[in-house]
This record gives C-alpha cells, structure tokens and sequence, in this order.
C-alpha cells in the first residue's frame, strides 16, 4: 500500500491524544478521523467522516493505518475487511510502547481487580522511592504522557489487550470471570484476549494461583511467579501473609478480604520491581480507593455501601463477604450477559440477608435461582434503581446495610457503572433529605 493517509477510528480521549502523536512524529500521513456518531469539537483542517461515510471510507482500502479506540471492538467486519486491503490497525497503547521502548513497565489486568491493583503497585512504587506513573485505563490517554523515569503502570482493560503487540516488564492478572463477551465475540476470545498480556516470555508474569481458571491456562508458562500461592504474599483469613508470616499492614482502609488479595498481588508486583521490606510491613497511609468500588456513605442513618463496580456474580459474592455478620438489603440486576447465577444464590442463602431487591433483566434469573433453594428473605422486584433504593430504604433494619453489589452490567438504564453509582447515591441521599 502507498497511501500516506491515516485515520484516527474514535475521537475521545484516546483519539484525540492519538492525533496529536502522530501530527508529532508522522508528519508524512495526511490523518483523518472517523467517528460513528457526528463531533462537536472536531479539529480544524481535519477531514471527518462520521456514520456510514465513515464505514465507507474504512471499507475503501484508503489508509496505511487506523489508530483505534479501546471501546471500538476489534471483531468488527469492517476491520477484517479493511485489513484484507492492506490496512494496519493499531492503538494508542500500541504507538506507546513503540515511542518508548526503553521504559520499564508494569501491566496490569482482570476481569475485577485490575483498578485497585494498579493504584496498589503505583503507591507501593512510590512509598518504595521509585518515580512512577500510573496510565492506560485509569483514565489516562498514555500517548499523552511520556513514561515515568523508573516505572510506568499500566492498568490494561480486554479492549487494549486484544491487539496488544508488545511486552511490559511485568505482567500481572488477578481473574478471569464471563465478561464483555459481545465485544470480543465470546467469553473464550474474552479470556486469550487477556492473555495476551503474557503473550512474551520475557514478560515476567505474576498470576493468581488460587484463582481455578488462571491457575490452568498459566501453570505451564516459564517466567512464572504466583500471588495468592501459601509460599508468597497471600491472602489467609481477612489478612496478609508471605509464607507463614504475617504481614503487618497500616493504614488499609479498603474492606474485604479480595483486597487483601489484591495487596498480595501488588505487593508480589513491587518486590519484583525492587521495593524491600513488604515480607514484613506495609503502610499504606496516603492511598485512596477509586469510587463505586464499595464506597461507604451514610443516609438516613444507614451504612449505604456503593459497589457498583461489580458488573459479575463473583465480585457480588466478594462484596457480601466484606459485610459478613451484618444485616444486608442488596439492590440487584442489569443486563443479562450469560452471567451463571448459581453460586450467588447459594452465597445469598448463607448470608444474612433482610431482604433482596432486584432490578431488571437479570433479577429475574436470580429470583428464579433463590426460589428453587426455597429462600426465606423478602425478595422485591423494581423497575428502575430509584424505585429499588426507596425499597431498601424501606426493609433495612437501623444497624443494617443498603448494599448497591448489582452482580451486572448497568446498560438496562445506564451508561455505565459509574452513572449507576451516582444515581444511587443521588437516590439514597434524597430519600434521607425527604425523611423517606
């Protein structure tokens, strides 16, 4: 091909960062940008192409190379297509790694944890003395950053993943659950596309050994150190240990013992780094939990508990353990992605649950599971989350808990979980203004 044109696929942040780079370094492309909805702060001198003359132009063999947002999957038919004509598709974290391939880098994925974990690495990084960045899906266009002088974390979702042709330093995954099969086309390219953070083996990769599904498709891989594993940091009873020591934590203030893991899986990461001492403290004053990810606010005198974040059964599950021993109104249900309910049915009979209010679509499918295990606790169905808080609100005992924990995705009557987490605390807040 001898097209000097590129395309940047996606203006958002990341498009936008990407625009900028390649004006900087490829002054020899001629770029353009495609968007599938019409933009309003479209650059000036820039040719758009938005909607179905976007797919046109895409499909038209036209450009050398397409600069692709995360959120765009890469299973669509008009990539394959544009591809078969010779067009390279790339990201912004790919044209990252290419500007910087000297920078030591830490990469960090999972279905849940992948948050908390970067943010885990990045303070320990820095309490260690070493200078360090956190980019990727926190937040942060990387292209728009240039790597840290020691050590650059990188959070990395499925979505950069897939078409990820380079290899961090250290590479870490905490789980892999049943999630965003639409985007990758099924839960099995879900799970290769996250591997492929280990795609090299110079790639020193640190992985979740009490984790069943990690567990079988990385055993066999060399450069291999597990977290959660009883001979290193790991999680025993709500506390950290490596071997058979405990470890002595301050100033932890996030709940439940899945982030005690997630400390073990940062902690495995920075002693690879270089930082020393964590086998026998770790201090962790100065770090601050990202929102929605069981964030505790109180409303009418209740402990409401924001956890949006758990978009899987398996992080619901994790969420009620956080609250063992206390009385629990969960708020339930989203979008149906195929999730299994089965275990959380049974983790909600174990539970001390006052009652369950459950949203559409997939609150019907847990209903159904607790029926069937005969379920004592009232369970109550909403349509909207507004309705449901105002049923929370009514069932929860004074030293209860209003558990936001919706085991789905938010896409019923959200955009996505953070809006899901703002609305209920926006609801629960009102509800306590109105007395209600």
């Amino acid at each position: 091909m001898t097209s000097s044109e590129a395309a940047i696929w996606g203006y958002g942040r990341e498009g936008q960062a990407a625009l900028a780079h390649l004006q900087e370094t490829r002054p020899d492309l001629t770029c353009v940008i495609l968007n599938d909805t019409p933009i309003s702060d479209a650059p000036a001198g820039i040719e758009i192409f938005t909607g179905d003359a976007a797919k046109e132009a895409l499909n038209s063999g036209r450009f050398a190379l397409v600069v692709k947002s995360p959120g765009i999957s890469l299973y669509r038919p008009e990539i394959a297509q544009a591809k078969a004509k010779g067009t390279r598709f790339t990201s912004g974290t790919n044209l990252w790694f290419e500007a910087h391939p000297n920078a030591r880098t830490i990469g960090v994925t999972g279905t849940k944890g992948k948050s908390t974990v970067s943010r885990l690495i990045h303070h320990l990084l820095v309490k260690g003395g070493y200078d360090a960045k956190l980019l990727g899906n926190v937040g942060i266009a990387a292209l728009s950053e240039k790597p840290a002088r020691d050590w650059t974390v990188f959070e990395l979702s499925s979505y950069q993943l897939a078409d990820f042709d380079h290899a961090p330093d250290i590479g870490v995954l905490t789980n892999l659950y049943p999630e965003h099969a639409p985007w990758h086309g099924g839960v099995e390219t879900y799970y290769c596309d996250k591997l492929n953070i280990f795609r090299d083996v110079k790639t020193l990769a640190i992985a979740n050994r009490a984790h069943d599904e990690v567990f079988a498709r990385v055993k066999d891989r060399d450069n291999l150190v597990w977290f959660n594993d009883a001979s290193g940091f790991h999680e025993k009873s709500g506390k950290l240990f490596f071997g058979t020591s405990q470890v002595r934590v301050e100033n932890f203030a996030l709940r439940g013992a899945h982030n005690i893991a997630n400390l073990a899986a940062a902690c495995t990461a920075a002693e690879q780094a270089g930082v020393t001492g964590l086998r026998e403290r770790v201090d962790m004053a100065g770090f601050e939990q990202l929102a929605h990810r069981l964030e505790e606010f109180t409303a009418r005198g209740i402990t409401c508990v924001d956890d949006s974040i758990s978009t899987v059964p398996q992080a619901t599950r994790a969420a009620l353990a956080a609250y063992e021993g206390r009385l629990i109104v969960l708020i339930a249900g989203g979008s149906d992605r195929g999730q299994d309910y089965d275990e959380l049915a049974d983790a909600l009979m174990r539970a001390k649950i006052a009652a369950l209010i459950l949203l559409p679509v997939t609150g019907a499918r847990l209903r159904a599971a607790l029926e069937t295990r005969g379920a004592a606790f009232p369970i109550v169905d909403a349509s909207k989350l507004a309705d449901a808080v105002t049923q929370a609100f009514a069932h929860v005992p004074k030293d209860g808990v209003v558990l936001l924990s919706p085991a789905a995705p938010s896409f019923e009557e959200f955009a996505n979980f953070e809006e899901r987490g703002r609305a209920f605390k926006a609801a629960s807040l009102s509800s306590s203004l109105r007395g209600a």
